[in-house]
């Protein structure tokens, strides 16, 4: 078994929508970002890179190539998981924390869990990732810091990964 830890911070600015998970929510910001700035997808490629030893997406998509300017973070999340797949593993489970003031995704949580289903299982079709094996959580920072005063948000992923 492996286990990785991948976190990733943006700044937020003005705007009409965030993405997260692959959801673009209502809201009167944005994450400033080089891709789609989908913390979620990126936190959790980000897991999946360090219990495999493959560094993280950094290395792979740098914000200092063009191509990557507006990448659908799916992407990075497939290059991911395909990297653990040529490594005999997949998914034993994900736990997802956001740290947001706002807007709350306690409705949207079921859509990106299936949404993050998808992708695992479109990559391997030998081994089937349920919702039971993903978990997402919401915090706040109680107007604290960057992220409480709705200038930054945060995301951590614990990614637990097995052979198959």
């Amino acid at each position: 078994m492996r286990i990785g830890l991948g976190i990733d911070t943006h700044q937020l600015v003005s705007g009409d929508s965030i993405r997260l998970a692959g959801i673009d929510m209502p809201a009167d910001i944005s994450i400033k970002a080089h891709s789609d700035g989908d913390i979620i997808y990126h936190s959790i490629a980000d897991s999946i890179l360090g219990a495999i030893g493959a560094g993280d997406i950094g290395d792979h998509f740098p914000d200092t190539d063009p191509k990557n300017k507006n990448l659908d973070s799916r992407i990075i999340m497939e290059l991911a998981i395909q990297k653990a797949i040529l490594m005999k593993l997949t998914l034993n489970n994900l736990d997802v924390t956001l740290l947001l003031e706002s807007p709350k995704i306690s409705k949207y949580k079921s859509l990106m869990k299936i949404n993050i289903m998808k992708i695992f299982n479109e990559a391997n079709t030998n081994i089937k990732v349920n919702e039971s094996m993903i978990n997402i959580k919401a915090s706040t920072e109680e107007s604290l810091g960057f992220i409480g005063e709705g200038r930054g948000v945060t995301c951590y992923c614990m990614s637990s990964l097995k052979e198959f």
